[in-house]
């Protein structure tokens, strides 16, 4: 049998050596191909995540510089002591006072009149101020020697042109 001048055993042998090829292409290359392709995707990532870290290093640094200058003596832990009901209106100074000592500007002190009733054994206080972070951390330890403070329920950090303005709800005893 010929097709045309090629004899068909020819044929059958191109003809199986494409077959064979496909098959190569699909079983060895194209895997390999898809492989390559997805460690290309990983790469891109990675190297987005380094560029990100890379931004990220200049304040890494100089939190660690500052972390070295460490708050002197012990962390204030007074017994927790209730603040007298009367005294309620002495709160917004006390906590202006601390945030003047540490370069921090107090925007607002306001407490949560709806939740403090006669029968109720603390009041949450709403503390926006605005500062520098490591500013901010002498300020949560002075706040830490509060001997009313029961606790900081929430801590909330926005960052603006120049200065980051931080949201506090803190808890204190009265009685």
């Amino acid at each position: 049998m010929h097709i045309g001048k090629i004899p068909g055993r020819s044929v059958m042998y191109l003809l199986m050596c494409f077959v064979i090829s496909v098959i190569l292409y699909f079983v060895a290359i194209y895997p390999h191909q898809r492989s390559i392709s997805a460690m290309d995707v990983r790469t891109a990532q990675v190297v987005k995540h380094i560029e990100k870290q890379n931004v990220l290093l200049p304040l890494y640094n100089e939190l660690v510089k500052e972390s070295k200058n460490k708050v002197h003596g012990n962390l204030p832990l007074p017994d927790t002591k209730r603040l007298p009901r009367n005294d309620i209106d002495t709160i917004a100074p006390l906590f202006e006072e601390i945030a003047d000592e540490h370069n921090m500007q107090v925007v607002s002190v306001s407490p949560d009149a709806l939740a403090l009733t006669e029968k109720s054994s603390d009041i949450m206080i709403n503390i926006h101020l605005k500062g520098k972070v490591l500013d901010f951390r002498k300020f949560l330890v002075e706040l830490g020697g509060i001997p009313s403070l029961e606790r900081v329920e929430e801590i909330e950090i926005k960052q603006e042109a120049g200065y980051r303005q931080f949201y506090l709800k803190v808890w204190l005893a009265i009685g």
